[in-house]
């Protein structure tokens, strides 16, 4: 059984092949500070058997906050709060690691009076005309990401993940549909990417080379104009190049949601990462084929997120060599502890979870949950 077998990402080593993904579950106090409530979910999830807990994503600067009761990593007056979240994981989880998920929303906000992106291109779903990003300003929200490295790691979290996917600032960049700058950060893919090469050199140089950074990106934006696999591919050769220590794969921006369902061939529901109705086992890992070719292109670990609901499923993504983790979201809301169950031969094949997106629907009012608990 693969998925029981421990792995390293970079120096540390995971205990066996389940990914908790980051995910935003509205719980955290006004100002960015850690709730008990927050703390209460993550010692579930710890208990719950999973290898690696990735924490919902938590803003780099003010002027990235993406949804209201966000985590924060912008202060240092925050770093005894966020010591509260890895203390619980590290104290509960048998050996269970967590990496914190660093974020800036971009173009992507409905709550930010000016946003900013790499190019002022319109975002359809919230209807805004971001302001494009000054040189300087780029430095700042590098010097941003690397400032919350740094907090990270001073509050005891094992490694860190960037957010560079689902049309958040660093997936603006890479993706040609809204980086349209004519700049050393703009035009051809070594330039788009050139922003990760300084995020990792000012990372590093504040927390060391055995502090894993670790990315999640786009594999395809699902868009005219976006970011696709023959791109993304040489691009998840250069981060491996560059010292990113795993790729996680997804798809998807924010406008895929004003897209028909002709020009996609499926229908997304409330966001373009998580899909409806995933009812059988050809259905799940809608990634995979992405990660398969991912996979063949580095040597860095690759997780997989996306629709995976059923133990077989991936038993066999593992033994065939299409990812080295597997990740996931929605089932945990539902399921915590999906990951003992299925390490302890206690749970049925497939998750409880009916991929009905309601979840993500419950954030409009408070703390993100699954509305199939009884």
């Amino acid at each position: 059984m693969i998925y029981s077998e421990p792995k390293e990402i970079g120096n540390v080593l995971i205990k066996n092949r389940f990914v908790r993904s980051a995910t935003y579950r509205r719980m955290a106090k006004q100002e960015g500070d850690i709730s008990n409530e927050l703390l209460e979910m993550y010692k579930k999830l710890a208990k719950g058997g999973v290898g690696l807990i990735i924490t919902g994503y938590t803003y780099v600067q003010k002027s990235g906050i993406s949804f209201p009761d966000q985590i924060g990593v912008d202060r240092d007056s925050l770093i005894p709060s966020l010591k509260k979240i890895s203390k619980t994981i590290h104290e509960n989880g048998d050996a269970c690691k967590v990496f914190l998920q660093l974020a800036h929303c971009g173009r992507q906000s409905f709550f930010i009076d000016e946003i900013i992106a790499p190019s002022a291109v319109l975002e359809p779903f919230t209807n805004r005309i971001p302001k494009e990003m000054t040189i300087e300003e780029i430095m700042e929200t590098v010097d941003a990401f690397a400032q919350g490295s740094r907090r990270a790691m001073e509050a005891g979290f094992d490694g860190v993940q960037l957010h560079s996917a689902h049309g958040y600032l660093l997936s603006e960049f890479l993706s040609p549909h809204t980086n349209r700058r004519t700049d050393k950060y703009g035009g051809s893919t070594n330039n788009r990417i050139r922003i990760f090469e300084e995020l990792y050199e000012k990372i590093t140089k504040l927390v060391g080379n055995n502090f894993p950074i670790s990315i999640k990106m786009n594999a395809d934006d699902f868009l005219e104009g976006g970011l696709k696999l023959n791109e993304s591919q040489k691009i998840v050769k250069i981060l491996s190049r560059i010292g990113y220590a795993s790729i996680e794969v997804s798809g998807g921006m924010w406008e895929v949601l004003m897209r028909s369902k002709n020009e996609l061939g499926w229908q997304p529901a409330m966001t373009p990462e998580s899909r409806i109705n995933i009812n059988s086992k050809d259905m799940e890992a809608y990634h995979k084929t992405y990660a398969k070719e991912f996979k063949k292109l580095v040597d860095k670990p690759i997780i997989l997120v996306g629709g995976i609901k059923s133990l077989d499923v991936v038993e066999e993504l593992l033994t065939q060599g299409i990812t080295d983790f597997v990740s996931f979201s929605r089932p945990l809301i539902c399921e915590p502890d999906l990951p003992n169950k299925w390490l302890k031969g206690t749970g049925k094949n497939t998750c409880k979870c009916i991929s009905c997106n309601e979840c993500i629907g419950t954030a409009l009012n408070g703390p993100v949950h699954c509305t199939q608990e009884k």
